[in-house]
């Protein structure tokens, strides 16, 4: 199996899916707290959130394997500091799109074994495979926290009312 093709089809098609699901939840209630049940976070949260590990991991880590130095400072890795008050939920959007493009743009520089190389991460040791499976899954996951937003907004805040 060719990964970087494999990968780019996936993240390309993941990063559209999320943006898709945030369009999904009206425009009303992207900035609002959903209901019990359906997290902590609102749609634009989970925007900010997506972008900021893509910027500030996700992308740093795949250098790594590029001969790019990478080390997290917790102390500087403040998601809720950097959130504040929050940002243009349409800005954020573009600017994942980007970030997302340029993960994209250095899958073809990875070569068959660089791909299941071990080498030591945020995570740990991981391989590059797992690296890029682990950003694969993570969109994943917010794609379902934010569609359950926009599909089961009323349920639950009707439920919470009774």
């Amino acid at each position: 199996m060719d990964l970087s093709q494999w990968f780019n089809n996936q993240l390309n098609a993941s990063a559209e899916g999320f943006i898709w699901a945030v369009d999904q939840v009206p425009v009303e209630r992207r900035l609002v707290a959903p209901p019990a049940g359906l997290g902590e976070w609102n749609a634009a949260r989970h925007v900010f959130h997506m972008l900021y590990y893509e910027q500030k991991i996700a992308l740093p880590s795949m250098n790594q394997w590029l001969g790019r130095p990478f080390t997290l400072n917790e102390e500087e890795y403040d998601e809720d500091a950097a959130w504040g008050d929050g940002r243009d939920i349409g800005e954020m959007l573009a600017d994942f799109r980007t970030v997302r493009a340029e993960q994209i743009v250095l899958l073809p520089k990875f070569d068959e074994a660089l791909w299941h190389e071990t080498r030591e991460a945020v995570w740990g040791d991981v391989t590059l495979k797992w690296v890029v499976t682990k950003t694969f899954q993570h969109t994943a996951e917010h794609t379902h926290d934010v569609l359950r937003m926009a599909l089961f907004w009323d349920m639950f805040e009707q439920h919470d009312q009774t």
